[in-house]
């Protein structure tokens, strides 16, 4: 979808968003009524509080939706999020919206749709403009301890959002971008909260956006949503896509970097007494582009399937390459790019990786990280590909070649491949690997095989192809010359 088609759809949900509350509106309201008159429910402390539910589900989860910010996916946005207050009190947020590094991006704190707006006190309702001015005033206030020109409720609300900003780390500050409180019927969107919540500088009340009745949100549902949709605020960008999709997103201009790969999908099949895997092989053309990679992959109905037995690998990646260099051709056609090469996976950027991977922090001296032996830092080139319960469905950006799996192998003669002689020479583990697993499609005797426990110990904190294959033999390998530098090629244990 377009991004003018995207923003229609937006006011097209808003429109009906209101409708449907005005629809439902006497039932609400006559429930409220019910459950005052009954006792259940307190006046006035409660009068606003059965209102935020059905206000929530028919007011603000719409127009979240519609935003792509969906309350169904915890990935996306968590409902009643938790964190802590610099005193110790646990806090809820409404709603948090988050990237796909679970960092939080988006704050949402929900009214009632009988919540009134900011306002001074014994005014009534006042313009957008001059609302935003007041809530500007009122922020500068609260930071120097004066009081704030506005109702006492606002008052609350307004060191409830300093509170919640205040309450995560640094860093998640740092990745907070937008903050808003609505009662649905009116919205208010903090443009950097930062600013507004916790630096002792003035808020600039032009990136306070307030919108003070349905009418001025439907009006201004193009400001709204280039402000809150999750596209604009976030990297929603699969690592994986079709070519069609690429094709949507991609600048072919801006693509500085090419390198081959593929999808390795690993299923279980077979009945529930006799479960054995079956790996699918999809081409993929890795791209780099801003500072990202994206595979674009041949997910076409007749995929390749890795063959179980190792005397037929050879045949199979003969008809791997010759599928794969039909669908790089394909791709580089159809971005206009032909002059675009092939690079080794040695000179994949070593700062493209997983967000999820790394952190902030050195480990603190003495720690189990610290004291272990440290892994040279190396690009990473096996990478889940995020897709939805796909546990092990990885990308492998492979550089020049079309699959990870050497035939034949490189390097001297090894005995190690079996695990009996492994086992006879004293470094076996305790258990061979003789049949097919999900993260292991090699098993003893294959020459792809490794039984040599003490080198597959020595391989964990630097084996690129981990995640898929737990005994893949190193000289099987592609990767085995940007695992092991040349120097160390002696502590293998081929031929020895």
């Amino acid at each position: 979808m377009i991004e003018a088609a995207r923003i229609t759809a937006f006011e097209k949900a808003l429109r009906t968003a209101f409708t449907q509350f005005k629809a439902e509106e006497e039932v609400i309201r006559a429930k409220h009524a019910a459950a005052v008159q009954s006792g259940s429910l307190r006046v006035p402390l409660d009068d606003d509080a059965l209102l935020e539910r059905p206000t929530r589900r028919f007011l603000i989860d719409p127009m979240l939706r519609a935003l792509d910010w969906n309350p169904d996916d915890p990935n996306q946005l968590q409902e009643e999020a938790r964190s802590w207050a610099e005193n110790g009190d646990r806090l809820y947020f409404d709603y948090l919206g988050v990237s796909r590094q679970r960092a939080p991006t988006l704050l949402v704190e929900a009214k009632g749709a009988d919540s009134v707006s900011a306002r001074p006190p014994r005014e009534d309702n006042i313009s957008a403009p001059r609302m935003s001015e007041l809530l500007s005033e009122a922020l500068v206030k609260l930071k120097t301890g004066d009081k704030p020109g506005v109702l006492a409720q606002w008052v609350a609300w307004l060191k409830d959002l300093r509170t919640y900003v205040a309450s995560f780390s640094e860093a998640d500050r740092s990745t907070l971008k937008r903050v808003v409180i609505t009662a649905g019927r009116w919205l208010i969107i903090f443009r950097n909260p930062l600013t507004a919540f916790i630096n002792d500088s003035c808020p600039d009340s032009t990136e306070i956006h307030c919108y003070v009745s349905p009418a001025e949100i439907l009006e201004r549902h193009r400001e709204i949503y280039s402000l809150l949709d999750r596209r604009r605020l976030i990297d929603t960008l699969p690592l994986t896509m079709t070519l069609g999709e690429a094709l949507q997103v991609l600048k072919p201009e801006a693509v500085t970097q090419a390198y081959r790969g593929m999808v390795v999908a690993t299923r279980m099949t077979g009945g529930r007494r006799s479960e054995f895997p079956h790996r699918v092989v999809y081409p993929a053309l890795v791209l780099l582009s801003g500072g990202r990679a994206f595979a674009v992959v041949d997910y076409n109905p007749n995929p390749a399937f890795e063959p179980r037995e190792a005397s037929q690998l050879r045949a199979f990646i003969a008809e791997l390459t010759a599928k794969a260099d039909h669908f790089q051709e394909r791709v580089l056609n159809a971005l206009n790019r032909i002059d675009l090469r092939m690079a080794p996976a040695s000179d994949f950027p070593i700062n493209i990786r997983e967000p999820e991977l790394g952190g902030a922090f050195a480990p603190e001296l003495g720690s189990t990280v610290a004291l272990a032996p440290t892994a040279p830092n190396r690009p990473q080139l096996v990478r889940q590909t995020g897709e939805r319960n796909a546990q092990y469905e990885f990308l492998v950006i492979t550089g020049q070649s079309w699959f990870y799996k050497e035939a034949p192998l490189t390097g001297p003669e090894c005995a190690f491949h079996n695990f009996p002689i492994a086992k006879k020479r004293g470094v076996a583990g305790v258990q061979g690997r003789f049949e097919y697993v999900a993260d292991s499609f090699t098993t003893s005797d294959d020459p792809q095989n490794c039984e040599h426990a003490d080198l597959l110990g020595v391989r964990r904190s630097r084996c690129q192809m981990l995640q898929i294959e737990s005994h893949l033999c190193c000289r099987a390998c592609i990767f085995h010359g940007v695992c092991w530098d040349a120097a160390e090629l002696g502590r293998l244990p081929c031929g020895k």
